[in-house]
C-alpha cells in the first residue's frame, strides 16, 4: 500500500503539501515520477515544473533523493519506512490541473502526486486533511471508512477521481436507476435548478439507453465550477470536471438560449465519454505510461464521434428540438468548410498530430489543420447516415459503439489501430473500407449534402459574412450577392483593429497582411469603427490601407475579394426522414 496525505500549505500562496510514504522491503534503487500529462488532454505539460521542493528521509533520517530526468527522481536502495514531502504551487484554474486559494480547492492527481514506478499497481490511499472547517469535499474517489479518507485500486485510478474542495452546491438526482449529482463551485447567481437537473437527467437515460449494457460506474459525478468567460471539461471513469461561465447557467423562467444549450453540450459530451475513451479506448493510450506522447490515428472516433452524440443526445432526450439541433449542426459545418486546413490535413493526421499541432496552435492553424472533434463528428454524421441508408435504416452508429462497448466489456483491453473499423464492419454488416478511407485518410469533401438530403435535410451553401457562422431556416434562402470579406480574424485595438489570423487566398492575405498587423487607417480615414467602415466597400474595390508593423507605419493596396460560399444553411424538406433520424421525442 501506498500512503498520500494532502492538505494547504498556505492558502494565499496557492502551496499544497504533499507525504508519500511507503515501506521498501529491500534495498533496490525505485524511482518516482509525475506524469507529464493526463488522460483526455493530449499535451505535455510538464506538471512537475510545479513542484517548489522536495525531500526524503527513510526510517526518521533524512536521505537523498536525486533528480534524474525533469519529472523522475531516484532513491537509493536503502530497506525501511519512507517518505517523500514535497510541495506544490497550485494556481491553474483548468480541469487539467490544481488549484488553491481561499475560496476553493481542486486537483486532478496527475499533476499532484508522485508515483512509485516500480509499485504502480499496488492500492493508493489518500487522506485530505486540514482543510478549513467549512469546506465540503466532492469526489467519486472511494471512501475508506471515515471522513477524509479514500483509497484507490492502484496509481492509475488514484489519478481518475478529480476533487473539489469549497463551498458547494450539490444538486442530486437518480438516471435509469443510478446515483448521479451535479456539484457546483463558485459564485453563481440564482438560477433554475431544477431545470438544469432535469434536463441532465433526461440526457443522462438516452445516453445510458444507447448502450443497453453494463454501466461503467456506480454512480457518477459532474464537477462545475463556474466563473467567468470560462468553458471547458475533462472527462474521468466516474465524474467529470467542468467550466463554465456563470450567466450560462438556465435562468428561471427562461428559453434555451444558446448559451445554456452550450453547457447542456458539454454536460452532454464529457458523459458519453465514460464509454467512449474511459472504456473503449485506443491501446495506445491505455498502454502509455504518460510521460511520453501517445499516438494514435483514432481520436477522430473518440473525440469526433463524442462530439457528434453530444448534440445529437439533446435532441434524442428532448431538452432540445429538432430545429435547435440543425442551427447546431449548420454552425458546426460551417466552421470546418470555413477552415483551409480541411483541404490540408485528414482527420487520421490530425489525430496523429494532435500533440504538437491541435493542442499547440497558432496564428496560422486555420489554414494547415482540421479538428478532430468537428470534422470528426461530421464524419461521425456521414458515417451514421450512411450505415442507416445501407442497411434500411436497421443499423446505424449506434450498432457500433455498443459493439465496441461490449467488446471492451469482453476483453478489457484497449483497440488497435485496425480494430475500430474492424468491428464497425462486423457490428453493421457492410464493408465500410472505401467509406473509411475517404472519410478519415483523406483530404476529400463530406458528402454532407447528399447524407443529409437522405435524412430528409437540405444543405445549401452561401457567401454570406464570416460572423453569420451558418443557421438553419424553415425555407431555403435565395441566393445572394456575395458579402465583402477581408479574409482574417481580427480583435478591435486603439486605433483601428490586429490581425490575429489571416486565412489562404483571401483579401488580407493578397494584400501582403500577416497576423499581428494593426489597421490603422482605410483609404486615408481613421478606423474608428471597422465594421461600419468596412460595410462601405464591395466585392472589387480597391483599398489604401495604412497599419503599423513591428513599431514602423507601412501602407499597402487590398482589393476585396468576395467571400466564398461556405457558410452552411439548413432546412427541412421531409420532416418524417428528420425524426427517424433524430429519433426525437
Amino acid at each position: 500500500m501506498l500512503y498520500y496525505q494532502l492538505q494547504p500549505y498556505s492558502l494565499s500562496k496557492h502551496l499544497w503539501q504533499i507525504r508519500l510514504q511507503f515501506k521498501q522491503d529491500n534495498q533496490d534503487n525505485f524511482s518516482l515520477s509525475l506524469p507529464n500529462w493526463l488522460p483526455g488532454s493530449y499535451m505535455i505539460r510538464d506538471f512537475a515544473q510545479h513542484i517548489v521542493s522536495i525531500s526524503a528521509n527513510c526510517n526518521g533520517l533524512p536521505t537523498r533523493l536525486e533528480q534524474t530526468e525533469k519529472n523522475i527522481w531516484l532513491g537509493h536502495g536503502q530497506a525501511g519506512e519512507w517518505s517523500i514531502d514535497y510541495l506544490v504551487y497550485a494556481f491553474d484554474q483548468s480541469v487539467r490541473g490544481s488549484f488553491l486559494s481561499t475560496e476553493r480547492g481542486f486537483f486532478d492527481g496527475a499533476c499532484l502526486f508522485l508515483r512509485h514506478d516500480q509499485r504502480q499497481q499496488e492500492p493508493c490511499q489518500l487522506t485530505i486533511q486540514a482543510l478549513p472547517p467549512e469546506w465540503d469535499i466532492a469526489t467519486t474517489m472511494p471512501v475508506a471508512g471515515q471522513k477524509q479518507l479514500y483509497q484507490s485500486a492502484d496509481y492509475r485510478t488514484l489519478i481518475d477521481h478529480p476533487v473539489e474542495m469549497g463551498h458547494l452546491l450539490r444538486l442530486p438526482f437518480i438516471a435509469n436507476g443510478i446515483e448521479h449529482e451535479i456539484v457546483i463551485s463558485g459564485y453563481c447567481p440564482e438560477f433554475d435548478q431544477q431545470r438544469l437537473v432535469r434536463d441532465v437527467q433526461k440526457i443522462c437515460s438516452a445516453e445510458m439507453n444507447l448502450f443497453a449494457h453494463s454501466v461503467p460506474f456506480q454512480h457518477y459525478l459532474f464537477l462545475l465550477y463556474v466563473g467567468q468567460g470560462i468553458y471547458g471539461g475533462l472527462e474521468h471513469k466516474s465524474s467529470t470536471a467542468l467550466q463554465a461561465d456563470r450567466h450560462d447557467l438556465p435562468q428561471k423562467n427562461g428559453g434555451n438560449d444558446d448559451a445554456y444549450i452550450s453547457l447542456l453540450g458539454l454536460f452532454s459530451h464529457e458523459y458519453f465519454h465514460a464509454w467512449n475513451v474511459k472504456s473503449i479506448i485506443p491501446a495506445a493510450f491505455a498502454n502509455n505510461n504518460l510521460n511520453s506522447e501517445a499516438y494514435t490515428r483514432l481520436l477522430w472516433a473518440f473525440e469526433g464521434i463524442t462530439s457528434y452524440y453530444d448534440d445529437l443526445f439533446l435532441v434524442r432526450s428532448g431538452v432540445i428540438t429538432p430545429s435547435q439541433y440543425l442551427q447546431l449542426l449548420a454552425k458546426t459545418i460551417t466552421r470546418v468548410q470555413q477552415g483551409a486546413g480541411k483541404d490540408v490535413q485528414s482527420l487520421a493526421d490530425s489525430s496523429f498530430n494532435a500533440w504538437t499541432k491541435y493542442y499547440k496552435q497558432n496564428e496560422n492553424s486555420p489554414n494547415a489543420i482540421v479538428s478532430y472533434y468537428q470534422k470528426g463528428a461530421l464524419a461521425a454524421l456521414c458515417l451514421d447516415l450512411y450505415i442507416r441508408h445501407h442497411t434500411q435504416q436497421q443499423k446505424s452508429l449506434d450498432d457500433v459503439m455498443r459493439a465496441l462497448y461490449h467488446d471492451w466489456c469482453a476483453r478489457g483491453c484497449g483497440l488497435e489501430e485496425d480494430e475500430w473499423l474492424s468491428i464497425a464492419e462486423k457490428a453493421t454488416g457492410l464493408a465500410l473500407q472505401s467509406v473509411y478511407q475517404h472519410y478519415i485518410n483523406t483530404t476529400t469533401d463530406l458528402p454532407l449534402a447528399q447524407q443529409l438530403q437522405g435524412a430528409g435535410v437540405q444543405l445549401h451553401w452561401h457567401a454570406l459574412a464570416r460572423k453569420h457562422g451558418g443557421a438553419y431556416v424553415e425555407q431555403p434562402p435565395q441566393t445572394a450577392t456575395a458579402s465583402a470579406d477581408l479574409g482574417c480574424r481580427f480583435q478591435a485595438a486603439t486605433p483601428g483593429i490586429v490581425l490575429q489570423q489571416v486565412f489562404s487566398d483571401g483579401s488580407a492575405e493578397q494584400a501582403n497582411l500577416s497576423a499581428g498587423d494593426q489597421l490603422i487607417a482605410l483609404n486615408n480615414e481613421i478606423i474608428r469603427d471597422f465594421n461600419t467602415q468596412w460595410q462601405r466597400f464591395a466585392v472589387g474595390d480597391q483599398i489604401h490601407i495604412h497599419y503599423i508593423r513591428d513599431g514602423l507605419l507601412r501602407q499597402t493596396h487590398l482589393q476585396v475579394q468576395p467571400a466564398k460560399a461556405d457558410t452552411a444553411i439548413l432546412s427541412i424538406n421531409d420532416p418524417a426522414l428528420v425524426k427517424q433520424w433524430l429519433q426525437c421525442q
